[in-house]
């Protein structure tokens, strides 16, 4: 009972840390909702509440199990936090819905599997607040906030990605603690990493430019002066001469915001473009061309392609790349051609190819008409199963109705039949038998 208790405890710990960390990944928006939303005569701020409601979430996580317990325990969590914050208008309803997103989060945070991707959202966040907090007065306060929250998200992605990593290579579950070795040796790994690049970012790799470059200047000082006549007199110098009186600055002015992001997105066009034709370039040269150039590519690709020598002598199966440029180009223009196409248009009878695809079509369809005429689907079932399962709920309709078997009951047991042969025999029924199949079924 105690280890319960303190495993109860402990998974409670890190959910209210990870509830912390999703209020630091998003905390542009917040401040963004707190400096134009929230009254000034507020006894509490808003901003604060977000992460005790998100944590008290955590601890209801164990009495709401069912979606509706959680979204109204979050809109009751939301409308204390608002009422918290003070407010009471109209204008403040978004403040009321920052809150209830909170709660719910908190409440779901120990279903989170992938953290990865509310990392890189808010990330993302952090790139676009940056920009634009400095341009806008009101918000010009925060910036410094936002320089050191982002620096610890950026910091707190590493290191769960890594571990993340360390799981996936060590072949043990999210669960299960790593090695102690190989998390302390990479844990250090990391930290000193980081804190390289912080020394970089704080002006080391200036300063030890700098260092290089005098140092650089003064050996090749030492050396002119070593070998250059020290008797013969040196030249007057000239009096520079006099400068012209230089006009008065012209006012200048910053550029605005979108100015600066179509100045970014301009350039990162225009080096994709100039990439992508050299690529093609290239690649025309490589295949038009002969002689010397021909030789000095494919000696360039065999020597990129060459692999390292291995020290054991283990067995090694055979690896074969089976990545192409064509079928990834036909999977890319297929992916949108279904997601530009409707449903209805993509699941016709006229669009199936061939008796197999077609009896696919005909027991979704039937599955879809029984769903309509009141049959539950067990989706964990097997075809098979599924039809013992329907077989069962007609005649418990039967007997309710009191009628007797049809013709419809027959045709369902043929598709069933020919359904298994086609997906798991490997046998495809003809198309004749299949139209007739569908005429009994009237779909």
């Amino acid at each position: 009972m105690k280890l319960q208790a303190s495993e109860l405890l402990k998974s409670t710990y890190r959910l209210w840390l990870i509830c912390i960390v999703e209020w630091l990944l998003f905390l542009p928006v917040w401040i963004v909702l707190q400096m134009y939303l929230q009254s000034g005569a507020a006894a509490l701020p808003w901003i604060y509440t977000l992460p005790l409601i998100s944590m008290a979430g955590v601890m209801l996580r164990q009495s709401c199990n069912r979606k509706w317990k959680q979204l109204l325990a979050a809109l009751l969590l939301g409308g204390l936090a608002g009422i918290l914050a003070g407010a009471f208008s109209l204008r403040e309803i978004p403040l009321y819905a920052g809150a209830v997103i909170s709660a719910y989060l908190g409440i779901t945070s120990g279903g989170h599997s992938n953290r990865l991707r509310i990392y890189i959202a808010g990330i993302a966040v952090y790139f676009v607040a940056t920009i634009a907090f400095a341009r806008i007065p009101l918000l010009q306060p925060s910036v410094a906030v936002l320089t050191w929250s982002g620096s610890l998200c950026l910091i707190l992605a590493l290191l769960d990605s890594n571990t993340s990593h360390l799981h996936y290579s060590s072949f043990t579950g999210d669960g299960s603690p790593l090695p102690r070795g190989i998390r302390r040796h990479n844990r250090l790994f990391v930290l000193l990493f980081i804190a390289v690049a912080a020394l970089l970012a704080a002006g080391a790799g200036r300063a030890l430019g700098l260092f290089f470059w005098h140092a650089a200047q003064a050996f090749f000082g030492w050396v002119s002066r070593l070998f250059s006549d020290s008797s013969r007199p040196e030249p007057p110098q000239e009096a520079p001469p006099q400068a012209m009186p230089e006009m008065p600055p012209a006012e200048t002015h910053e550029p605005g915001l979108l100015a600066m992001i179509l100045d970014v997105a301009f350039y990162a066009i225009g080096a994709a473009a100039l990439i992508v034709i050299l690529y093609y370039g290239l690649r025309w040269l490589y295949r038009n061309s002969g002689g010397v150039w021909r030789r000095f590519i494919d000696s360039l690709l065999s020597l990129l392609r060459r692999e390292s020598p291995q020290n054991n002598t283990a067995y090694q199966d055979e690896e074969k790349s089976i990545f192409t440029w064509e079928k990834t180009v036909q999977g890319v223009r297929e992916y949108w051609r279904s997601r530009t196409t409707s449903a209805s248009r993509r699941d016709r009878w006229e669009g199936m190819n061939g008796g197999r695809e077609q009896t696919r079509w005909l027991y979704r369809h039937w599955l879809k008409n029984k769903r309509a005429q009141g049959y539950l689907q067990r989706s964990y079932l097997t075809p098979q199963e599924t039809a013992v399962d329907v077989a069962e709920w007609n005649e418990s309709r039967k007997r309710q109705r009191k009628t007797q078997v049809t013709d419809a009951d027959a045709a369902s047991a043929q598709l069933l039949r020919v359904y298994n042969q086609a997906r798991y025999g490997g046998t495809e029924p003809s198309e004749a038998e299949v139209g007739q199949l569908k005429e009994k079924l009237k779909l």
